[in-house]
């Protein structure tokens, strides 16, 4: 049974800081440092390296009349020695703006309401809902320009509402230190969510995001745990999504999603599907970032095809109990098929994740994507299939 925490209107109050001045003066400054390498190996195209440091330096103001204000600064410095000439081809540009140049920007800025159960933040912020999350996988996360309200006053349910106009990130497109349309020509996506755990081990969601000229998206999935003891569990994830096309945006159908991960001390297994209905020349939608989908993988897409099917085994391994405390490896094939298009990528995916200290950890990332239709020009999608490393050290403070 979960422990209720209650907190008087004194308490409350005492939470806040007297004055302005005083929210200002007792704020908070946090952030990360962050070096990353990334390699890439080409079939086709020339091979290309890049290495970059930087982070987040971020301030937060103390409590006051129940309002906070935060703005983060977000940089990526390119190590010129250790980056392949851009002129040449050669300089990868996963973590840096356009033309692989070192950036700087704003990617957070808001202000923020919370009182009692409700929570509301405007401004440029760190999402992560279904279609809209910060998939935090090269120098920084996607960060939105938003207006988004929480409330939690129902038991064990957990309602959200907001409007997304703008995002930045690596997902986001060319120049990733910009903040541009979600989609051409739109002006942003109406939020609305419920998310519930009021039976015990179930979890259900259902979600509608209204994108001006590109779709309409129905989304709900469930999850339902069996544990068998502390240390050993089943889990049975579900989804479905619907979409409808706007502006002829081509963004619609259908998709399906079943999953079931097993823990057993040290080692969970697990297994996924997802598989996408479309008229011609449709497509299901990622969104904005990652996509919540149960086919989870670092570079291949459900959204690049018409009617294609996924399916994904994976492995996790908790070493500390060989001795390895906080060292964690993890392993999956995924095979990608879509008949309309001919298409059949297999991705191969193997991570490695030491958490040094408390505020220092390093990651290391090799994927390995296969074109399975032998394509040999710069024309195909995955231009006849590629290598991916990178590696990550992080101290956060």
């Amino acid at each position: 049974m979960k422990k209720i925490v209650v907190i008087s209107f004194a308490a409350i109050v005492a939470l806040n800081a007297a004055s302005i001045d005083e929210a200002f003066v007792d704020g908070k400054v946090s952030g990360q440092i962050r070096a990353a390498y990334v390699s890439q190996n080409n079939k086709v195209d020339t091979d290309t390296y890049g290495t970059s440091i930087g982070g987040i330096l971020k301030y937060e103001t103390d409590s006051w009349n129940d309002i906070k204000l935060g703005v983060g600064a977000y940089l990526s410095q390119k190590l010129n020695f250790a980056t392949g000439d851009f002129d040449e081809g050669k300089a990868n540009s996963d973590l840096f703006g356009d033309d692989t140049k070192s950036y700087a920007y704003i990617g957070e800025g808001y202000i923020d309401y919370s009182a009692n159960d409700i929570a509301v933040r405007i401004g440029r912020q760190l999402i992560d809902i279904p279609f809209a999350d910060a998939d935090d996988i090269r120098m920084h996360p996607n960060t939105f320009e938003a207006a988004i309200a929480t409330y939690k006053g129902i038991d064990e349910t957990t309602l959200v509402g907001g409007y997304i106009t703008r995002w930045a990130g690596y997902d986001s497109g060319n120049d990733i230190s910009k903040f541009k349309k979600l989609a051409p020509e739109s002006n942003g996506a109406t939020v609305a969510g419920i998310m519930n755990e009021s039976i015990e081990n179930l979890e259900l969601q259902g979600w509608y995001y209204g994108i001006d000229k590109l779709a309409n998206i129905f989304y709900a999935d469930a999850s339902y745990t069996i544990a068998f003891d502390e240390t050993n569990e089943l889990e049975f994830v579900g989804q479905f999504a619907r979409f409808s096309e706007k502006n002829y945006s081509n963004v619609d159908g259908n998709i399906y999603g079943i999953g079931v991960n097993l823990n057993i001390g040290m080692l969970t297994l697990g297994t996924a599907y997802n598989e996408a209905f479309n008229s011609s020349g449709k497509h299901i939608s990622s969104g904005f970032g990652n996509g919540p989908y149960v086919v989870d993988t670092d570079e291949v897409n459900l959204d690049d095809f018409e009617d294609v099917k996924a399916y994904q085994l994976n492995a996790q391994l908790d070493m500390e109990d060989v001795g390895l405390k906080d060292v964690t490896l993890i392993a999956s094939y995924t095979n990608f098929k879509s008949a309309p298009t001919n298409m059949k990528v297999d991705e191969i995916d193997l991570i490695a994740m030491y958490r040094i200290t408390e505020a220092l950890n390093a990651e290391v990332n090799y994927v390995i994507v296969n074109d399975k239709n032998s394509n040999t020009s710069e024309d195909g999608l995955y231009n006849g299939g590629y290598d991916r490393f990178l590696v990550r050290m992080n101290y956060n403070f």
